[in-house]
């Protein structure tokens, strides 16, 4: 499937509007960056656009999607709305038909990051946190790192994230700590 005017229209009885407006800013975003570093730019516009399908979702409908799997999860990040990835990544598969094992993990990792990330896990992450409907101190730099190099922008994200996260004394989970290392070691 690809991201067809039926998935957008799909999408939108999913998300706000202004949500909707991200995702589009997101698709576009993945796009460009998946041509500058050699990924799928189908693959990136898909997972661009599906990447906060759950985001709108109370946490009570997703701990239910999860089932079973919500015991994969420390019972803080379940009470946090980063749980949205995950469950994304099952929406994705279970209602918009996406079968690709990347796509997936890309909408998986986007608010988190993690250990090992493919271009297209980075792609991801990296225009959902540059989008053009974003603003604030540090996006221009960015934004600037993103099309420069992508692993420099990574590091960047990262530090930016972790340091947002320790001035408010907001959990730090464990993925997006091994995906910092792999970056503060290079």
């Amino acid at each position: 499937m690809d991201c067809s005017v039926n998935v957008e229209a799909k999408l939108k009885s999913y998300v706000s509007g202004r949500r909707y407006e991200h995702s589009l800013g997101t698709m576009e975003t993945a796009a460009g960056l998946a041509g500058r570093y050699g990924c799928s730019v189908r693959k990136a516009r898909l997972a661009g656009l599906l990447h906060d399908v759950a985001r709108d979702f109370s946490l009570e409908r997703m701990e239910k999607i999860l089932g079973d799997r919500v015991e994969e999860f420390s019972p803080v990040f379940r009470t946090s709305l980063l749980m949205h990835a995950p469950v994304g990544g099952i929406i994705a598969r279970r209602d918009f038909g996406i079968e690709d094992k990347d796509v997936i993990r890309s909408i998986e990792l986007h608010t988190t990051g993690g250990p090992s990330m493919t271009i297209l896990n980075k792609v991801l992450f990296v225009a959902d946190f540059i989008e053009p409907g974003r603003r604030f101190r540090g996006v221009r730099t960015a934004r600037r790192l993103a099309f420069r190099n992508i692993d420099e922008s990574m590091a960047y994200i990262l530090t930016f994230t972790l340091r947002k996260l320790l001035l408010r004394q907001a959990p730090i989970f464990d993925v997006t700590c091994s995906a910092y290392n792999e970056y503060a070691v290079r």
